[in-house]
């Protein structure tokens, strides 16, 4: 395996490792960069669905993402069959039924994360490019680099912010889910993020495309607030854009970051398989 790091300092390239022999030891050292650097790509990979659901068990618990027995018909069209709900067809290709998959829209799948309003939620999101990927564009921020820059005065009007997160609908994606507006109001995660994994290093955290309000504050009184966090952390110099060729693999740790897909025109032909799953397997102390 050899490491290197992007010119922008802190996204991991990792090349001559094959995904699909790789050791358990190999999987959780990819796991401890993603946590320590966001972002890790390996490129040129030829793996199956079930190849990327041993990587996904090695680093930890993987998220089941739908009960098919209960499923409405168009989310089985986002599964890919004989993965147990744990891979998503990323693409707005038909499936055998005719139905596209997730997130199959042209336009911007804009800043958002995995589930924020969920305490439990499963932060590392793992993306494999199958086939019509190039040409296409995905970003990740990251957050503790806005923070270590950040002046006194704003971190100062951070401090005390927590987030009412969920899903409205048009807000970060063109997808009509169950429900036009979903937010947990018992579950409020706080802008400056303390990552326990990293010696409680601290980060900005703000998918601010699926937060509604900040506690004590209304909806109005917070748009101008998560407009200018939202303004700052996806400045070009906190970013790391992924321009896409098949067969790549970026895994992201969004305990400190967001991610964007850009606009692309080949979406009826992009197929990208999407798991999330946690670091519970990973041992940090090496």
């Amino acid at each position: 395996m050899n490491i290197k790091i992007h010119e922008n300092g802190w996204t991991v390239i990792v090349e001559d490792l094959d995904l699909k022999t790789a050791t358990i030891e190999d999987i959780h050292t990819l796991g401890r960069l993603v946590t320590t650097n966001i972002a890790v790509v390996l490129r040129n990979q030829n793996l199956t669905p079930q190849d990327e659901q041993r990587i996904l068990h090695t680093l930890g618990e993987v998220e089941n993402f739908i009960d098919l027995k209960e499923a409405e018909p168009v989310w089985k069209s986002f599964i890919v069959p004989n993965t147990n709900d744990e891979i998503l067809r990323v693409t707005g290709a038909p499936d055998d039924h005719g139905e596209e998959g997730l997130f199959g829209h042209v336009s911007d799948l804009d800043w958002h994360c995995n589930r924020p309003a969920q305490p439990n939620r499963m932060p590392v999101v793992w993306l494999y490019g199958i086939s019509g990927t190039k040409g296409s564009r995905t970003s990740w921020t990251n957050g503790l680099l806005a923070y270590e820059n950040a002046t006194a005065e704003f971190l100062d009007e951070l401090k005390d912010l927590q987030m009412i997160c969920g899903y409205r609908r048009g807000n970060y994606t063109e997808m009509a889910f169950e429900h036009d507006n979903v937010f947990n109001e018992h579950y409020t995660p706080s802008v400056i993020n303390v990552n326990e994994r990293v010696g409680n290093r601290k980060s900005i955290f703000c998918p601010y495309l699926q937060v509604r309000n900040f506690v004590g504050m209304t909806e109005e009184e917070s748009m101008p607030l998560l407009e200018k966090i939202g303004e700052y952390v996806t400045q070009d110099k906190y970013c790391y854009h992924h321009d896409w060729e098949d067969g790549d693999v970026v895994i992201s740790d969004q305990t400190e970051a967001i991610h964007k897909r850009w606009a692309f025109d080949g979406m009826p032909t992009r197929l990208v398989h999407r798991g999330t799953c946690d670091l519970s397997k990973v041992s940090f102390d090496k």
